[in-house]
């Protein structure tokens, strides 16, 4: 019986162990962790049709790129909006790629719906950005978002790491994150 005890406990500490080993959150200076979005994936738009596809962070749009992740609901949908506001302000179009990935397993039972027309809207408004449902919120786990489940990445045109936080920017952090975007371009 102790055998078996034995055996059940090694078991359950390997399969913790890979399982944390597949997670990696971005580190500064290095490629970002590989994320791949299959259940939804990217909101794609074609005239007035829409559809998902398949998403992964290593499809690298060859440019400076930020990557906001967030959840699907009330609460965090403003978390990186005045970072994003001085994107728009203070860059040139198509100085940056910004990609929203939304977490759906954080929005409120009963609100996909709701969610899915605001994409949509914003899809329109905006079709040159890539927007992202994660249905199953794997990306909290595999780049380690912790509890509040939000993350801010940029990326180089290379897609090495050069800022990431998981909250939101103060105005120092806003304005020397986007002096390190013109950085990246001019370099």
């Amino acid at each position: 019986m102790r055998s078996i005890k034995n055996a059940m406990a090694l078991c359950a500490g390997l399969i913790l162990n890979s399982a944390v080993a597949f997670a990696d959150a971005p580190q500064v200076g290095a490629p970002l962790p590989v994320l791949e979005i299959v259940d939804r994936g990217e909101l794609t738009m074609r005239g007035d049709d829409f559809n998902f596809v398949i998403w992964s962070s290593k499809s690298n749009p060859n440019n400076v790129h930020v990557i906001q992740y967030f959840g699907a609901n009330l609460k965090d949908r403003d978390v990186f909006q005045p970072f994003t506001d001085a994107l728009q302000a203070q860059l040139d179009p198509g100085a940056v790629h910004v990609t929203t990935v939304l977490n759906m397993d954080a929005a409120l039972w009963g609100t996909s719906g709701f969610v899915n027309s605001e994409l949509k809207k914003n899809k329109k408004a905006h079709p040159e950005s890539t927007i992202v449902l994660d249905e199953e919120g794997i990306g909290v786990s595999i780049w380690e978002l912790g509890k509040n489940g939000t993350g801010l990445i940029l990326t180089d045109k290379e897609g090495i790491v050069r800022f990431f936080k998981r909250a939101s920017l103060d105005n120092e952090e806003i304005e020397s994150t986007v002096k390190l975007i013109r950085t990246l371009n001019d370099g």
